[in-house]
């Protein structure tokens, strides 16, 4: 086929595939809700200009192809099969990206960020969120039906073709250009709305998947504008210096056991004598916090704040600089013998670089394949199995991390409390609002299971007579919401709700009697708690964020890998510290309801020395890089 055949035939394909694109953007339009003609219009320009970025890929590529394929002066049949290849194989490619960014948006309220990237390229990753097998097949016949589609665009082109209805260069040029100036004029009018602060427009510019977020930060200040947006906030990063001050401690007769059970995305009203009958009987003989919250809504976040007691932000230091908590240090050198176990992976989350980063491999066992429910099984069985091997003379530490409760929630048969479960769950096809209560049932199942391996090992403890001098810790990573606040897990917008932050936490301490605490209290408080435990004589504020969990907290501080969130008695405040989202602050009334502008104007203002504290804070443990200064 010649040279201009082809490509006319391509440039009405690129047409109907500018056309998909915009429409299979239109379904991230119900997600937003611009309130004038200013936020619709903007809305439909950055449509239409993005539709047109992201398919100038495929476009570009056809075009080297075509110069660059041997055979141009005699063209082998090959050799138009090839381009062809290219632009239904990249078109079907970007809109599978579009449908994948739609779903992830539409169940967790973000876009594919570096977070997704992170998930995708970490072995394990995907299975950790709880993709299942019905959910692999389902993308394999959806990837097959984007490519028919455009593989059926292809074919229109050609019977347009044949037709003589066809795009003619100069138009498909100007049509070109006049989409490109669209894409930089949206641009514009987002960096501007970003450097006055225009909450309305950025809010309806989330809609954007993909976005470039270019900044024009030169061209606005030569223009004269005024840079009215609140001052964004970077906290990640520096070299660590931690903990403050050397690490001090009272001799101690003994070193108590310590077992710290951590369940995957537990929240705390699942915790109850119906649900949790065995825990909750061993917490009539120790301490109840009625009241207690994670440090974060995701997984990293919530242990981070448990083993370190210190805010979010420093995450990513100490990660990429492998420092321990010094809760951990402590055991290592009161020579612990440690049984560290999980039944997902030591490396996403990156407890290998974190929390457990100088624990020697072989005290580390992590069950990455299976059903959840029976890693958890085998585990605690190993667990009990070292238990009765240990030394006794030497004090013992066990770490589990419970799978169950995860997304899509495991449990045997015989665990089935709530007979109303989801059979099995699709990812990609199912309907949450139809099937949250099915979902919520497969919860409560997955957490009653955990509640009996629970207490098998809390009995096998008592009869080895370990209860008297061990500390037992239990509690969740983090919450879970059901669509109590509009969505479905943990992790995603722009806030911390109740559902996804607030967490059971029963602990017991030799000597200490029983009590219910109700008082609000944070995963911050139990390092510094154990540490006290253990002897250490330093001020919590040596190597923590907060104090004991005795102490009363004015507020509360929550964090998830681009976000923070304070806490109080009112309000709950948001912002990003990365500069992975755009800066704005978020504020929501104590029951996650939105605060309108004008009283949210008044809510930072009032609280504008916390900020600036919980700011400070948030960088006390690591020196500015050099090139920072």
């Amino acid at each position: 086929m010649p040279f201009s055949s082809r490509f006319t035939i391509l440039r009405t394909f690129f047409l109907l595939a500018y056309l998909s694109i915009v429409g299979a953007m239109g379904f991230f339009w119900p997600f937003v809700e611009p309130d004038d003609g200013t936020a619709w219009t903007y809305l439909a320009a950055s449509t239409l200009g993005y539709a047109a970025i992201y398919l100038l890929p495929v476009l570009l590529l056809t075009l080297l192809l075509e110069f660059v394929l041997p055979g141009k002066a005699e063209p082998p049949p090959w050799r138009k099969w090839v381009i062809y290849g290219a632009a239904v194989l990249g078109t079907a490619t970007m809109l599978l990206l579009l449908y994948a960014d739609y779903r992830l948006y539409e169940l967790y309220q973000f876009h594919v960020n570096k977070f997704v990237l992170n998930l995708v390229a970490t072995p394990g990753g995907i299975a950790a969120l709880g993709a299942t097998s019905a959910t692999e097949k389902t993308v394999a016949w959806q990837v097959s039906l984007l490519v028919c589609i455009s593989l059926f665009l292809l074919w229109l082109a050609h019977r347009f073709h044949r037709l003589h209805a066809v795009v003619s260069h100069r138009r498909f040029l100007a049509a070109l250009t006049g989409l490109g100036l669209l894409f930089l004029g949206q641009e514009i009018v987002f960096a501007h709305s970003r450097f006055v602060g225009n909450e309305k427009l950025l809010e309806v510019a989330d809609a954007t998947p993909f976005r470039a977020s270019l900044t024009f930060k030169t061209l606005l200040k030569k223009l004269g504008v005024k840079r009215t947006a609140v001052t964004e906030l970077r906290l990640a990063g520096g070299t660590v210096r931690y903990p403050a001050a050397p690490i001090v401690s009272k001799p101690t007769p003994a070193s108590p056991n310590i077992i710290m059970l951590v369940a995957e995305s537990f929240r705390w009203d699942l915790f109850t004598p119906e649900i949790m009958p065995n825990l909750w009987k061993f917490s009539e003989r120790a301490t109840r916090y009625e009241n207690h919250y994670s440090g974060g809504n995701r997984t990293r976040m919530g242990l981070f704040s448990m083993f370190y007691g210190i805010y979010a932000p420093y995450w990513y230091s100490f990660e990429r600089q492998r420092v321990a908590p010094v809760l951990m240090d402590v055991l290592r050198d009161r020579k612990y013998q440690f049984a560290i176990h999980t039944s997902q992976s030591f490396d996403y989350p990156e407890l290998r670089h974190t929390t457990f980063t100088k624990i020697p491999e072989e005290f580390l066992q992590e069950i990455k394949e299976g059903e959840p429910w029976k890693r958890d099984i085998q585990n605690i069985s190993d667990i009990i199995a070292k238990v009765d091997k240990r030394d006794p003379k030497r004090p013992f530490y066990g770490f589990m991390f419970f799978e169950s409760t995860h997304a899509p929630y495991s449990f045997p048969a015989e665990d089935v409390i709530r007979k109303d479960y989801v059979g099995e769950v699709d990812y990609v096809k199912l309907n949450l609002r139809e099937n949250i209560g099915g979902l919520y049932a497969r919860y409560v199942n997955a957490a009653h299971h955990i509640d009996r391996e629970v207490a098998r090992l809390l009995a096998h403890l008592e009869k080895n007579g370990m209860l008297d001098n061990t500390i037992i810790l239990f509690t969740g990573d983090h919450g879970e919401e059901f669509m109590e606040k509009g969505h479905w897990g943990h992790g995603h917008g722009t806030t911390f709700t109740e559902e996804q932050i607030r967490v059971p936490f029963v602990l017991s301490i030799p000597g200490q009697a029983p009590q219910v605490v109700s008082t609000r209290t944070s995963h911050l408080q139990i390092a510094p708690t154990l540490l006290r435990e253990l002897g250490i004589t330093n001020a919590p504020v040596d190597y923590s964020s907060a104090d004991t969990l005795d102490h009363t907290l004015p507020y509360f501080v929550l964090g998830e890998y681009d976000l923070m969130g304070i806490m109080d008695d009112k309000y709950k405040i948001s912002f990003p510290y990365t500069g992975s989202y755009l800066f704005r602050y978020t504020v929501q009334d104590i029951a996650d309801h939105p605060v309108n502008i004008q009283d949210k104007k008044q809510v930072l203002a009032e609280r504008d020395d916390l900020l600036k504290a919980v700011t400070a804070e948030s960088r006390r443990f690591v020196m500015e890089p050099i090139a920072a200064r």
